[in-house]
């Protein structure tokens, strides 16, 4: 992981389509010193990525709206992005065999320690 420079902040994608779980977790990447970029969709997320080259880590629900479309995009960034750090967020327990290399799935309800220390330690 590269070292981040401390002049210019750290970029996280939030993505997750509930607009109250949206809040919670821009909250916790901005308590971690991050800054927050919203993506309320996969595919707003896709099209975020591709124009900013500056986002570092994703930050996803793997629940959105009942489907497996975070755990999709995950495996789509890991893909063709892979200096992207991701941080996965699920109510379901996920084999380790499903989770994207460097992944890590924090389970459902939020501990908020566990979260910002997450992000932080992907940010440092």
């Amino acid at each position: 992981m590269a070292q981040a420079d401390p002049s210019r902040p750290t970029y996280v994608l939030v993505v997750e389509d509930d607009p109250i779980l949206m809040m919670a977790l821009v909250d916790y990447v901005e308590n971690a010193g991050c800054e927050a970029i919203e993506a309320n969709t996969v595919a707003e997320a896709i099209r975020l990525l591709e124009m900013r080259p500056d986002i570092r880590m994703v930050f996803t629900d793997l629940d959105m709206r009942g489907s497996t479309a975070g755990m999709q995009l995950a495996l789509s960034i890991r893909d063709r992005w892979p200096p992207i750090e991701l941080l996965m967020i699920s109510s379901q327990t996920w084999d380790a065999a499903q989770i994207p290399d460097r992944g890590v799935v924090l389970g459902k309800p939020f501990d908020r320690r566990k979260i910002v220390a997450a992000i932080r330690r992907f940010a440092a």
